[in-house]
């Protein structure tokens, strides 16, 4: 725990904060109230970061394990939180756990033209290994591949 800040695995009971953190998010996958639940039923690891002591959601995280990797599908971060290093808190949380489970590699897609969440991510140690033609839509973009290995 850091100093006025909590993270958590993500309960079903969080789900409407998240929808609402989510949409202050428009870089983030828009994910429902249902399709959180459903993932975190489909063993989608998922954790919040609360502010304390209001218990309000911040930030939260969503990954999954297959073999040996492990894949980051969605990050947000409250607008007014962002340079706080919460971000690197949930990604570092989250790939301690799946390195855990096994995961020795830790990969995920990003918007070409999302420059900050590119620097963030290489600051994070993670590296350009491909792209993924016209991955996105609204608007049609090519998707980054980055990578790392877990420590």
């Amino acid at each position: 725990m850091h100093s006025g800040k909590k993270v958590r695995r993500f309960e079903t009971s969080d789900a409407t904060a998240v929808e609402r953190l989510l949409h202050e998010a428009p870089q983030a996958a828009q994910w429902s109230c249902a399709a959180l639940v459903g993932a975190a039923r489909a063993n989608t690891l998922l954790w919040v970061v609360e502010a304390t002591p209001s218990s309000e959601i911040v930030g939260v995280i969503a990954m999954r394990t297959a073999a040996d990797e492990a894949e980051i599908l969605n990050l947000a971060i409250a607008p007014e939180r962002r340079r706080e290093r919460l971000g690197m808190l949930l990604v570092e949380t989250g790939m301690a756990e799946c390195s855990v489970a096994g995961a020795r590699r830790v990969f995920l897609e990003v918007r070409e033209s999302n420059e900050t969440a590119r620097a963030f991510y290489r600051c994070l140690g993670f590296v350009e290994r491909g792209r993924r033609s016209k991955y996105y839509r609204e608007p049609v973009e090519d998707a980054v591949v980055l990578w790392r290995e877990s420590a």
